[in-house]
């Protein structure tokens, strides 16, 4: 039996077509009904999904859509601004990252976020 080729013209092992995908039988984040508002403005509206452990995930829109609002979400950077408002389930291990108990500084410090357009000297 011949062994299956990639697109490039070299040989793939057996095994690698066989790989299990990763469970999202505990994602490590759960987002559920996701919305945000900056004011009055529903700049997010809705969002669900589940990112599971080593799953590669790829948020894809055009400018203005609310990728970024949604990342915000993630480690709450969206406190840091006066006027947003999240409304919806965003859970961390199974932990509610916007729950009383939680310190806000500490989730930032689990969970980093790295910007378009650093600049280290603002």
């Amino acid at each position: 039996m011949t062994p299956p080729s990639d697109s490039h013209g070299g040989t793939r092992s057996p095994r690698a077509s066989h790989r299990e995908a990763p469970s999202l039988a505990s994602p490590v984040f759960e987002i559920g009904s996701l919305s945000v508002f900056y004011g009055d403005h529903e700049a997010v509206r809705d969002v669900n999904m589940n990112i599971g452990d080593r799953q590669i995930t790829a948020m894809i829109g055009p400018s203005g859509c609310g990728k970024s609002t949604v990342l915000r979400c993630f480690n709450r950077m969206n406190d840091l601004l006066p006027t947003a408002r999240v409304v919806g389930k965003v859970r961390y291990h199974n932990e509610d990252l916007y729950g009383r108990e939680v310190d806000p500084i500490e989730v930032r410090r689990r969970i980093g976020m790295v910007f378009q357009a650093p600049n280290p000297f603002p």
